[in-house]
Order: C-alpha cells, then sequence, then structure tokens
C-alpha cells in the first residue's frame, strides 16, 4: 500500500451505542425503475431492460377519483385576473357549461357518430381515427366556449393550441447514453405547430393531417401527452339521445380502474419474464446520488454499479455512439447505432409508463406527467411523478360525454407548464436559466445541454437526477469566499445536480454542513480537503410531490414526497481513473475519510466506485475524495425511506430478504465491506483507467437484484 497524509492506521468498528440516536435500517420501499435507469449503455444493459421495472412502478400505482382530478386540472386553468373560484363548484359549472356542446347542434351529432364508430371496431387500430376525430371535433366547440372561472381559450389556429394527433405506426427515438429506445404511442396531444411540422402541412390541414401517420417523425420533447389504446371484446352501449350533466361520478365497480397484475397473473416481486432482471434496490443507481462533477457524471454511467468505460468521450468515440444533439437530454433522431428490439408489446398500462418515462427523459426538469390509457370505451387519467403513478377512475366518454368533455376542456385551457413542466424556463436552446435566491440574489446558471459527460435519465420514480457541467458567474466568484474552500484543488469548473430527493430526508446541503464543521475540527487532515465543495444549493419549494395527492385526498400522501433541488460543486474526477499506488493512496484516504465522518455521526452508506472521487493538486499529488452524500444520515434526523447502497458492492448482510423488508440495521461493518467489494471490482476489472470487466463473473452482478447479487457474489 502506497504511503499517504491519513496514516496507516486501519480504521476500527466504532462502538454500538444504544441510544446514539434514531434506527438507521435498510428500508424496501425503493424498487421499480428507479433502481436501474442510469445502467443503461453500461456492459449491455439495454433500454428495454427497464421495462419489467417499469412495470413494477405502474402495478405500485395509487387510486385516485376522477373528479378530484378533474377539479385538480380545472382549476390550473383558473383567470388570475378574477376571483379564484371554490374547485367543485368549477366542476359542477364546467359540466353545465358543456352540455349544450353535447347535445345541441350539428357537431352533437357528428361527435356522437364517431362514437358509434369507434364502438364497432373489430380491432385496436379501428379505434383511433374515430376518437381522434370526436376529440378534436369537441375541443374546436369548446375553443368557442366562454367557461366560468377558466382563462379564455387560445385562438383555433394558435400555434400553441393542441390537438389530437394519430402517431401509431410512426416510431419516436430517444437515445440514453449511446443505447436508443424506439417507441410508437398510438395517440398523442401535440401543438398546432407541432402537428403542422410533422405532417408538412399548413394550420388550415392539421385536422386532416392529424388522422395520418406523420411525415415527419414526432419527438418525445414535443409531446404534451400521449394516449394508448387497448380493445376488447365486450357488449358496449350506444350513445344515449340525450346527456345530462352527471354531478354524481357514476361507474361499475368492476370497470372503475385498469387491474394490470390482475389481468396478467404475475407477482410483483417479479420482472417480466422475456425481461432481464436487474437490481431492484432503491439506491442501486448511486449514480443518481453521486454525481456533484462532471467526472462524476461520467463515472456514474460507467461506474454505478463500476460498469461501463472510464469517460464518456472514449464511449461516444467508439463505432455506434451518437453524440447528442443539443436538443435537451437526449438525442431524438435515430442513432447510428441500431436500436435494441422490444419484446413483444406490454400491457397498455406498461407502455403508459414508458412513454411518461420517455417524457421525463425529454424534459430533465419535468415535474409530472399526465397521460391516457383507452379500453374501449373508457379513459383512464395516469399522474405520474417522482413519488410515484397515480391512476385516476375512467370516464366513460360514450355514456358520460360531459366528463369527458370537461377533461378535454381542461387539456384546452390549461397553460405550458400545467401539463408538468418546471416553472424553469425550458433548457433546449441556450441552457441558460436565472434563480432566485434569497441570500445571495440573482444566480445565474448556463448548463452545457450538448457535454458528453452529462447524465441522461430513463425511469419514472426516484431522485431522476440529472448531471451537467455548468457556468455561473456568480457562483465562480462565490467559490474563493466559501468557508469550506479548498485551495489544494486547482479547478475552476462546476457542476450541476438536478434532482428529486425525499423532501423528508435531511437535505445534502445540510449533511454537508455537518460534515464541513467536522473537518473544521480535523487536526490530522482525515476529513479535510477530502470532502466535495459545495458552492450553492436551492430548494424550489412548490414542487413537493405531496401537493398532488392531498388535493386527490389519497392517503398516506406524505410518505415518501420528494421535492426538486438543484445544487452545485467545484468538479471532480473518478477514482477509476487512477493505477496503482496512485489508486490505493486515494482509496485509502477515502476509507480513513468515510471512517472519521462515521465516528462523528454522518453515516455515508453508499460506498461504491462512482462515490469515490479524486483531484489533483497543483503540485501532482492525487487526492481522494468521498462523494455525494444525499443518502447520508447523521444523528437524530429521518433517513427517508429509500434503502441506501449500490447493489454490486453492498454488503452481503444487505443483500437478503430481511434487509429488503427493512429489518438490518446498517452498521459501519457493511461500508467497510463496500470498500473492499469496490477495491477487488475496480482491481479486476479495470485496466489504465477503462473497463475490462465485461467478460468477468463480476460483471454478471450487474445484472441481478439484491437476492441475485447476494448469491453470486457467495458463489463467486
Amino acid at each position: 500500500m502506497a504511503s499517504n497524509a491519513t496514516g496507516a492506521t486501519a480504521p476500527k468498528t466504532p462502538p454500538h451505542v444504544v441510544n446514539s440516536g434514531p434506527k438507521l435500517n435498510s428500508t424496501p420501499l425503493a424498487v421499480g425503475s428507479a433502481a436501474i435507469s442510469e445502467h443503461i449503455g453500461a456492459v449491455g444493459v439495454g433500454v428495454q431492460d427497464v421495462r419489467p421495472w417499469i412495470a413494477r412502478d405502474v402495478e405500485d400505482y395509487k387510486e385516485g377519483a376522477v373528479d378530484k382530478m378533474l377539479e385538480e386540472l380545472l382549476y390550473r386553468c383558473t383567470d388570475d385576473s378574477k376571483p379564484l373560484p371554490d374547485k367543485s363548484s368549477l366542476l359542477d359549472d364546467s359540466l353545465k357549461a358543456v352540455l349544450p356542446i353535447c347535445n345541441e347542434g350539428n357537431d352533437a351529432q357528428i361527435i356522437k357518430n364517431h362514437m358509434v364508430t369507434l364502438l364497432a371496431s373489430n380491432v385496436e387500430p379501428d379505434m383511433y381515427q374515430p376518437f381522434i376525430k370526436a376529440a378534436n371535433c369537441a375541443l374546436r366547440r369548446l375553443s368557442e366556449l366562454d367557461a366560468p372561472g377558466l382563462v379564455p381559450s387560445k385562438a383555433e389556429d394558435d400555434p400553441e393550441n393542441i390537438i389530437f394527433h394519430l402517431n401509431d405506426p410512426s416510431l419516436i427515438y430517444q437515445t440514453y447514453q449511446g443505447e436508443q429506445s424506439s417507441r410508437k404511442p398510438d395517440v398523442v396531444i401535440v401543438s398546432n405547430a407541432s402537428a403542422m411540422k410533422a405532417g408538412k402541412c399548413e394550420v388550415d390541414d392539421i385536422y386532416e393531417s392529424a388522422l395520418k401517420k406523420p411525415v415527419k417523425k414526432f419527438e418525445w420533447k414535443e409531446l404534451r401527452t400521449t394516449l394508448e389504446f387497448k380493445h376488447t371484446k365486450s357488449e358496449l352501449t350506444l350513445p344515449p339521445a340525450t346527456y345530462a350533466a352527471k354531478t354524481t361520478y357514476n361507474i361499475p365497480e368492476a370497470k372503475k380502474f385498469m387491474k394490470y397484475r390482475r389481468e396478467t397473473n404475475q407477482s410483483a416481486e417479479e420482472p417480466e419474464p422475456d425481461a432481464t432482471p436487474l437490481p431492484a434496490s432503491g439506491a442501486a443507481t448511486s449514480s443518481r446520488q453521486t454525481l456533484n462533477t462532471r467526472a462524476a457524471a461520467t463515472s456514474s454511467r460507467q461506474t454505478s454499479n463500476a460498469a461501463g468505460r472510464s469517460n464518456q468521450s472514449e464511449r461516444t468515440n467508439n463505432k455506434g455512439d451518437k453524440k447528442r444533439s443539443s436538443a435537451g437530454l437526449a438525442d431524438g433522431g435515430r442513432s447510428s447505432k441500431k436500436a435494441r428490439k422490444e419484446p413483444a408489446k406490454a400491457h397498455p398500462v406498461v407502455q403508459n409508463g414508458l412513454y411518461a418515462a420517455e417524457m421525463f427523459a425529454a424534459h430533465f426538469a419535468r415535474q409530472s406527467v399526465i397521460s391516457y390509457v383507452v379500453e374501449n370505451d373508457i379513459i383512464y387519467t395516469w399522474y405520474f411523478d417522482r413519488q410515484g403513478a397515480i391512476q385516476c377512475s375512467g370516464i366513460n366518454f360514450v355514456q358520460d360525454l360531459p366528463r369527458f368533455m370537461v377533461l378535454l376542456l381542461a387539456m384546452q385551457r390549461m397553460p405550458y407548464t400545467e401539463w408538468g413542466y418546471h416553472t424553469l424556463p425550458e433548457l433546449v436552446s441556450s441552457g441558460e436559466v436565472r434563480v432566485d435566491d434569497k441570500k445571495i440574489g440573482v444566480v445565474d446558471l448556463k448548463f452545457n445541454l450538448t457535454s458528453d459527460e452529462r447524465i441522461t435519465h430513463f425511469g419514472l420514480r426516484g431522485r431522476a437526477t440529472t448531471v451537467f457541467p455548468v457556468e455561473s458567474v456568480a457562483l465562480s466568484a462565490l467559490v474563493p469566499q466559501l468557508p469550506h474552500y479548498n485551495p489544494h484543488n486547482p479547478t475552476d469548473k462546476l457542476v450541476a445536480k438536478l434532482y428529486w430527493p425525499e423532501e423528508e430526508r435531511e437535505s445534502e446541503a445540510d449533511i454537508l454542513q455537518k460534515v464541513y464543521e467536522i473537518a473544521k475540527k480535523d487536526e490530522e487532515g482525515k476529513v479535510k480537503h477530502h470532502v466535495p465543495e459545495l458552492v450553492w444549493s436551492h430548494v424550489f419549494e412548490d414542487t413537493s410531490t405531496a401537493n398532488i395527492r392531498r388535493a386527490l385526498g389519497i392517503d398516506d400522501a406524505e410518505t415518501g414526497r420528494r421535492i426538486f433541488y438543484i445544487i452545485v460543486f467545484r468538479e471532480l474526477r473518478p477514482i477509476t481513473k487512477l493505477n496503482e499506488d496512485d489508486f490505493l493512496s486515494a482509496w485509502w484516504q477515502i476509507v480513513v475519510c468515510h471512517y472519521a465522518l462515521w465516528e462523528n455521526g454522518v453515516h455515508h452508506r453508499d460506498v461504491s466506485p462512482s462515490n469515490l472521487m479524486v483531484y489533483k493538486t497543483s503540485d501532482g499529488r492525487w487526492i481522494g475524495v468521498l462523494n455525494d452524500f444525499d443518502l447520508s444520515s447523521t444523528r437524530d434526523t429521518p433517513s427517508g425511506q429509500e434503502r441506501t447502497g449500490t447493489v454490486p458492492f453492498m454488503a452481503l448482510d444487505l443483500l437478503t430478504k430481511e434487509a429488503i423488508k427493512g429489518q438490518v440495521k446498517h452498521l459501519y461493518q457493511h461500508d467497510a465491506e463496500s470498500f473492499i467489494w469496490v477495491l477487488t471490482w475496480v482491481c479486476i476489472c479495470y485496466e489504465d483507467g477503462v473497463f475490462i470487466g465485461k467478460g468477468t463473473d463480476l460483471n454478471d452482478w450487474l445484472r441481478v437484484d439484491a437476492i441475485g447479487c447476494h448469491r453470486k457474489k457467495v458463489a463467486s
């Protein structure tokens, strides 16, 4: 072992004090796509491998009443220049307002005729056109409606007005770390401008064009949302002669919600049988939490499970990889790398979840996605955010056309941001935003959206961390004034981490302040200069995922709630870039730093290659840094709902059924064991900073869940 400034005495296991603080048990709630979304492109993990984990996410949905959702959506359309109406009266008034459109005039009969055509469909594709015709006809009539309490409609030919558009069989592409997805939602909702571009037509022709396959493929960033259809043989009832504004929701109990798992008889504990199982730990992608540097962004892609090559520039130079476009997180065009073939078509509920994941990925700061599944004559509203999925009870749009009209009215009148987009300006062009900060004033941020070292995300719930190189005049000027400023790190580069941590959990910024207090008293140099340098942190207080759950009256709305953060650090590099004595020295420095922090009540609990970082001093020394504290815990603070740890590097005791149930206390010895797994992994799987472990048995650890990883480790 090479000598280092931290000394040669091995850390001893800290004594366990019974009353030293709250229980720090492993917690089991982070499963599904949160576990593996950043493994895409790493050691052969493909986009299609995420499907079984998306299935887990959508299966775990909460149920909400559709009338409550309609009230909430209508409230998002209210006219701020007038007194705000009561939500319940807003729904009743809207039902009455749309009733004449359902019953009077030629358009009412046209809509009914389209409904009858849809009911007569023999196969699913036959449903698309009559549904689109009915919905677009209704939107045109609704644009003329003076809806009480709501903002007026945009002009019918306004570029930002919405329209339902056929998409199937056209594929929509998006790329993630060199891996490409290709999906074909049945019907999409887009702006007039997008419809004209897709159909290569003028605004007067978009209603006809919307019934045809797009001439120019849509991109995910263009879609307001999607509709997935399902046709089953069923006895359906024709539209009534006259509609009434039913103030009481009424639908048979058996059809109130789509029961995905009941139909397939698959266990929630198992991925779909035609897909490859992957880690089921919520923190299995420490990549989402680790990346406080541009280099960490690279490391997380390749070493969040320590897979992949040593840096992204090497990845994108490989044959078949495509450099990302400047249009946000994912490239909307076809990659030169052949898209992996998806397995047989998934259940519509799962397809709907996959589309939501694509829309999240297309706008990294998107807060939520509202999408729809149509089964025969019932439309189900789905709401996705980083806390999980909500399915609202269905609306029979044939028998209860007024309610469907109100849903369309809300879609038509909702401002762009109310579709779930963040109130930050869209970062698809310049990447520049300005954030008001109470302490330091306006913070300028210019994200490098085209960097090959940024992180993309494909999943539904979880932290959904994205990382970008960032420039900021205000923050760069702030760096030398930081009380924890490290003069030994010569870099002037910054990186921004954007993510959705649990609101209940102690924030990473607060934990780091405790770390800096420990470092200030550190006379032996065990912690000082071995921890990341936080420059700025900002929480968007109005983004709590609990808000919609409270509005819908969902039980336990507070548990697992998430909130949006931006946090900026000085740049670091991945430890896997180092070799021999440099690597061993940096690794040991981090082991000692971790132990010193644990002794002082800061428990990291997520040791993995992508959390071990380095920087090079001006005189050429490599210094190890323990990175990523957003899943750490301190004494007397809530630890949230997520189990911590990156599956391939977790201690064997934590890869058990008991640990998954939250029954195993996370101790220092578990992190110490993780350091050994990391050391073993890097020594076997890396050579000269390049990942060479694809053909090793260790690579198999990446493609199994916690129990499977335990089995493979024991057998190794």
